[in-house]
This record gives structure tokens, C-alpha cells and sequence, in this order.
């Protein structure tokens, strides 16, 4: 996969989940905050289709590449128009340089709707 600077042409939005910790001691997830926006290449590789016990649910994977940063987790969520990606791995530095970070991400697609 080859990567140039121009090609990152898609505004994404990088989201951290806020948890708090309930009376039990529990921790509750109380909304998302904005991380920072951020240039990126989207670029989907993998599609996938299971037929559950209870209903049809549709999976896209995509691989979302930005300028490299190390405040990236993997509870971080992406928002890409109206789509929301959950990350699934641990990001990684696409050429062990540090200009692009990878973000291996999933998009759950039920009854042909995103997820939001």
C-alpha cells in the first residue's frame, strides 16, 4: 500500500468515550467527547455477512490512515459522515517512521443501515 500526503482527502473526527464511576464502582460510559479532527484515507478491504440466531447483521472493515500521532487508543472511536467505526487493533506506524498511523477500524451494518 502506497500512501502520499494528497491522497489524505477525507475529514474524520477521532472520539473518546467518557466513563464515570457509578456508586457501585462500576464504570459508566456517559457519552463521547472530540479528540481532534483530522485528515485521513479510507480505504474499506473487507466485507462479511453472518446470519446469527436472532438476525442478519453485516460487517465492513476499513483501514483509515492519518499523519502519525501517539494519542491514539484502542477505545477510540472514528466518525466519518454518518458513519461511527469502532477501532479494532492497536493502531500501528505504517512505515515504522512516523508520518502515517493505521487504524484497522469496523462499521456494524444492520438491515442495510449504519450504526450510529
Amino acid at each position: 500500500m502506497y500512501i502520499s500526503l494528497n491522497e489524505l482527502r477525507q475529514r474524520i473526527r477521532i472520539l473518546r468515550p467518557v466513563t464515570v464511576q457509578d456508586e457501585a464502582g462500576n464504570l459508566v460510559e456517559q457519552g463521547v467527547e472530540e479528540v481532534d479532527t483530522v485528515w485521513a484515507k479510507i480505504l474499506p478491504y473487507a466485507a462479511k455477512i453472518s446470519d446469527g440466531y436472532a438476525e442478519k447483521v453485516d460487517e465492513v472493515n476499513y483501514r483509515v490512515v492519518i499523519r502519525y500521532r501517539d494519542d491514539v487508543e484502542v477505545t477510540d472511536q472514528i466518525q466519518w459522515r454518518s458513519h461511527r467505526f469502532q477501532i479494532t487493533a492497536p493502531p500501528y506506524d505504517f512505515r515504522c517512521n512516523r508520518q502515517y498511523l493505521v487504524l484497522e477500524v469496523r462499521e456494524l451494518v444492520e438491515d442495510g443501515q449504519a450504526q450510529i
